[in-house]
């Protein structure tokens, strides 16, 4: 049977609530909730501002305004024929207080007993640093940590143990560890050192590299400690979808020389290189396309190469010989590359074009020089060169000075042009020498080759300067002379060719007269025949 309590009486209990504090309701105080327990620090402070007194909670009261409103719930509601209560007044409901916000505690701070990592590099083999890591990388890891634990109870280097605890990354053994460097700060002494990890393998799934820090012979607990490689690109290389190939380029090419000659054998050197790409190129075949009088010594037009991971190189060569004839100037030789993704199978080709210079061997030759052996000092001579070019290819620009002391010319350089090939020319230059004795001097021509090059050839020459002859009768004409006034002819070769004009004169003379009689004989006879 529900008991009924006057809404007058209900309000009053309400009213006597709300003015009287915490009021004490032994069946509702066992119905609250406890309140958070304070912080330590909390309870501190709150100790030092307050007075030992109890500081009154809303909780009982709001326990007790609860009770009253389930005991309201419970009255009947009044008929229409009720009578209004004595105090017509509602009563004033409590507000709910604000709630407080109690502010997130901070992460517990390093306690100065474990390992922290200071910086972490990703470098190859060489020590260069790596700038992303793929799957299937080998790659070592460095870490510099401070560790204040083996510091503490000091642990020697060789107690260290490093070891790898992740799928992520694959490293058999332990790292190894640097020199330990004893140095304090707030949170004690400590060692600093290096752990190096050498050729881990990065399987993907993940870029945190995790390590367990162990002391050998020591009970000290294992520290665990793990480092974020941003370097890591966690995609599969074996996906079709994602797999990019490289591209196929002539990265650099050698022939030997600057210039080839027409008909020698020459090694064509090429550097092949496979670009940036997710995946490697299988069957890379390098192939030559040689033009008209250009053909291989030894070995094939094609090269296999096989397979090039991104950004390597591969070195290839061919053996080749132009013919004699070459007249081109320029062979022009292609190179061919072509291969496969060796994930995706998608074709991968590269054309690139190599010239190489080819010129004909220079036969420009000079010929005889032709000069007088002496030269009277004060008259003129004339010194000549002829040449001739026997190549296959034109000559241009042809100059021609003449150099020596003494030579008295008055040109010493002439411009003679081309000389087409298979034809000769020549070159004079006049001389009127300034002295007696020997004189040498020299005729050189500058040409320019069919491939732009100067090229230059010389001929040397000498010959003697004779003072001119001296005569007693300045009148007489040195033309009028008896031959042995002649420079070089003896007295008794004279008298000799003087005796034989003489005979030769009366043998004539003799034949003369001989004819004559013999004519007049013959006359005298025929006159006998017509007188018989």
């Amino acid at each position: 049977m529900k008991h009924c309590i006057p809404r007058a009486a209900l309000s009053a209990l309400l009213a006597l609530a709300l003015c009287a504090g915490p009021l004490t309701v032994p069946a509702l105080a066992e119905e609250a909730s406890p309140a958070p327990a304070a912080t330590p620090a909390a309870a501190g402070e709150a100790a030092a501002e307050t007075t030992p007194a109890p500081t009154p909670t809303a909780t009982p009261l709001m326990a007790v305004y609860k009770e009253a409103a389930v005991l309201t719930e419970e009255l009947p509601s009044p008929g229409p024929d009720a009578g209004q209560p004595e105090t017509s007044a509602a009563p004033v409901l409590p507000t709910e207080p604000p709630v407080e916000v109690v502010p997130t505690p901070e992460p517990t701070p390093y306690n100065g007993t474990g390992v922290y990592v200071v910086a972490a590099a990703v470098t190859d083999p060489a020590g260069g640093e790596i700038p992303t890591i793929e799957w299937g990388d080998r790659v070592n890891v460095v870490l510099s940590v401070l560790d204040h634990s083996s510091a503490q109870y000091d642990i020697a280097p060789e107690q260290i143990s490093a070891r790898v605890n992740s799928s992520t990354f694959t490293f058999t053994g332990n790292g190894e560890i640097g020199q330990l460097v004893e140095g304090e700060d707030d949170n004690g002494p400590y060692y600093s050192y290096n752990l190096l990890f050498r050729d881990v393998i990065y399987n993907g799934g993940g870029n945190t590299f995790p390590v367990n820090l162990s002391y050998i012979d020591s009970t000290l607990p294992m520290q665990q400690f793990s480092v974020t490689l941003g370097q890591c690109v966690d995609e599969d290389p074996n996906d079709p979808s994602d797999a990019r190939a490289p591209s196929l380029i002539v990265r650099s090419a050698s022939y030997g020389t600057e210039t080839i000659t027409a008909g020698s054998p020459f090694t064509l050197s090429l550097t092949l290189y496979a670009s940036n790409g997710t995946e490697s190129v299988a069957d890379v075949v390098a192939s030559l396309t040689l033009p008209e009088g250009v053909t291989m010594t030894g070995g094939n037009l094609s090269s296999y190469v096989g397979t090039m991971a991104p950004q390597s190189s591969s070195d290839v060569s061919f053996s080749i010989q132009t013919s004699a004839g070459f007249t081109g100037g320029v062979a022009n030789i292609t190179v061919n590359l072509a291969g496969a993704g060796a994930v995706s199978g998608n074709a991968v080709t590269g054309t690139t074009t190599i010239s190489v210079p080819i010129s004909q061997p220079d036969r420009f030759e000079l010929g005889e020089l032709q000069v007088n052996d002496t030269i009277y000092l004060g008259d003129t001579a004339t010194v000549t060169l002829n040449f001739v070019n026997k190549g296959r290819n034109p000559v241009a620009n042809i100059e021609a000075s003449i150099t020596g002391e003494g030579l008295g010319a008055e040109m010493t350089q002439q411009y003679i042009g081309n000389l087409n090939a298979g034809t000769e020319n020549s070159v004079d230059f006049d001389l009127l020498p300034t002295q007696a004795g020997p004189v040498s001097g020299s005729i050189v021509l500058t040409y320019e080759a069919e491939d732009g090059s100067i090229k230059t050839a010389s001929k040397d020459f000498s010959f003697s300067v004779e003072e001119m002859p001296v005569y007693d009768d300045p009148m007489m004409d040195p033309g009028m002379m008896e031959p042995a006034a002649q420079p070089g002819l003896p007295v008794w070769g004279i008298a000799l060719i003087a005796v034989l004009a003489v005979v030769i004169v009366v043998v004539v003379i003799v034949v003369i007269r001989r004819k004559k009689k013999k004519a007049a004989a013959l006359a005298d006879l025929e006159g006998e025949d017509e007188d018989l």
